[in-house]
């Protein structure tokens, strides 16, 4: 291990703060349906364990640490839109 410049501090702190996205949407508006919500949660688990991956990349390994952060980032969003995808499904047909 090696210790964090300020710029690898800051996309630790950034996908802190992104691990937070998932389940506050989950616990504000989550679907009533047990099955959506089983799926939504499972999609949930899924999103933080892509983005402790990415955290332990960047804790871990210097030059990687950008792409680390931008796979992150972009597994965060992929997470979110399938749950609002669920969750707009869930909605239209109830």
């Amino acid at each position: 291990m090696h210790e964090l410049t300020l710029l690898e501090t800051s996309y630790l702190a950034g996908l802190g703060l992104l691990s937070l996205v998932l389940p506050l949407m989950m616990s504000f508006r989550g679907p009533q349906d047990a099955a959506t919500k089983r799926s939504c949660m499972r999609t949930v688990w899924v999103g933080l364990a892509l983005l402790t991956f990415a955290a332990l990349v960047v804790r871990l390994s210097a030059p990687f640490a950008p792409y680390a952060a931008a796979f992150g980032l972009a597994s965060c969003i992929a997470c979110v839109f399938v749950v609002l995808r669920r969750q707009f499904r869930a909605a239209s047909t109830t």
